[in-house]
């Protein structure tokens, strides 16, 4: 009988190791799994190499999850160091490290703890720390505090915490009392930010006071519509009229001046081209003022080009011939 109840309690003893060594051990991926996890480490380092890193992150993170060993957990860090998820990235490092060696592991294995130890080591002086004080807090009241949506372990507030070099949004909030603020933490630098969260009502919106009020602004009246001048017409047409006509008589002065020459010798003209000479001299005069009666024109539309006719000033013009003069007088 004795005999058989120590063979019984030996037996239980081994069932009950063997149970708990088969427990405590990682479940070996599949061929299906591993083969999935090679495609999603490749996949990783080909994003990362676009410049892709948050499609890295996620290939890496997978493939991690799926094998746990050094070489997929370094390349994850990495990825995470270079989002600047500093905090993720040293935990993720220093998990490297601390996986176990296994017998007849790859020689890549051991490389890889030993190059996740270093970098993690490089990346501690870069996390930034922030100690979060709050002042005048109700007795009895727990205070929920959270940074970036994330709520902290009550234990740590008062505390110095690191933290991801960033911007950061942190809220606090104590029964009807909430406060929050945002704060801006470089790589390595140390803050710390209070919050008083005495209860109080909130300030009123300050009346505004007219007389402090600037002078809203007058907008200028629109510009009168602008008219064309008189002037325009009257002297563009004038000295187009008068343009022909000078042509026209000019022309009519060359041909009796010619009949004239025709009549002439040696410069002396006979009584029979007479007639010819002095129509040759009117037809001349008749033209030459022609063309400067066209100028004239031609100056007064120009000159109501740029000027407006006032309703209560009419755009006046008078011309006067003199012996060897033509003057233009006016108001405009």
């Amino acid at each position: 009988m004795g005999d058989m109840f120590r063979r019984t309690l030996v037996a239980m003893v081994v069932v009950a190791s063997a149970t708990a060594g088969t427990t405590g051990a990682q479940a070996e991926p599949s061929p299906s799994d591993k083969e999935t996890a090679r495609a999603l480490f490749k996949d990783g380092e080909q994003k990362r190499k676009a410049g892709d890193l948050p499609g890295a992150l996620e290939a890496f993170r997978a493939a991690h999850a799926i094998m746990n060993v050094p070489t997929t957990g370094l390349e994850l860090g990495k990825t995470q160091a270079q989002l600047g998820q500093i905090v993720e990235a040293r935990d993720t490092l220093l998990s490297v490290v601390r996986i176990p060696v296994q017998a007849g592991e790859p020689e890549k294995y051991g490389q890889a703890r030993e190059e996740a130890k270093k970098l993690a080591e490089q990346l501690e002086p870069r996390l930034a720390s922030l100690k979060i004080v709050l002042t005048h807090a109700p007795s009895g009241a727990t205070p929920k505090v959270t940074i970036d949506g994330v709520e902290i372990h009550a234990a740590t507030i008062g505390m110095v915490r690191k933290n991801n070099p960033g911007k950061h949004e942190i809220v606090v909030v104590v029964g009807k009392v909430e406060k929050k603020e945002s704060i801006d933490l470089a790589e390595g630098e140390s803050k710390e930010i209070t919050f008083d969260l005495a209860p109080g009502e909130a300030p009123s919106k300050p009346v505004e006071d007219p007389h402090d009020k600037p002078p809203e602004p007058v907008e200028p009246a629109p510009p009168e519509p602008t008219k064309t001048s008189p002037l325009v017409w009257a002297g563009y047409g004038a000295g187009a009229v008068f343009l022909v006509g000078g042509i026209v008589t000019g022309a009519f002065a060359f041909s009796k001046a010619g009949e004239a020459k025709e009549g002439c010798v040696d410069g002396r003209c006979p009584p029979v081209t007479h007639d010819a000479l002095d129509a040759s001299r009117t037809w001349g005069t008749v033209s030459t003022i022609s063309f400067g009666l066209a100028l004239v024109g031609g100056v007064v539309g120009t000159i109501g080009l740029f000027t407006r006719k006032s309703p209560d000033q009419p755009a006046t013009v008078s011309l006067r011939l003199g012996p060897g003069s033509l003057v233009v007088a006016g108001s405009f």
